[in-house]
């Protein structure tokens, strides 16, 4: 029994100490240069970029614009949501004049 138990331990477990056996050692096969990856196109907002062969369908400076008049935007609404609750806090009601509604 003891002899079937260390057949079976030789098969799975290495030896050990100074009777460990000597693998001959691997051969160094050349490997490939890995590939060189493509350039990134970095952008600051990809998310407004689209792409057509790798060029952008939109001029980068036609989108900024759009960006600056949208935080234009949000901030003049900002502005008058805090106007008109200053003035409910006064007790008087808030109505834009019509050059500052959104157009």
């Amino acid at each position: 029994m003891r002899s079937l138990l260390a057949a079976i331990l030789t098969l799975f477990l290495p030896a050990r100490g100074a009777h460990r056996s000597t693998a001959p050692p691997l051969a160094l096969i050349p490997c490939p240069p890995a590939p060189v990856p493509p350039p990134v196109i970095t952008c600051p907002h990809p998310a407004d970029l689209i792409t057509a062969d790798g060029m952008p369908l939109v001029r980068p400076y036609v989108v900024e614009w759009e960006r600056e008049r949208d935080e234009r935007d949000r901030r003049r609404l900002q502005r008058e949501r805090r106007r008109a609750a200053v003035l409910a806090t006064l007790g008087q009601d808030y109505v834009p004049v019509p050059w500052e509604v959104a157009v």
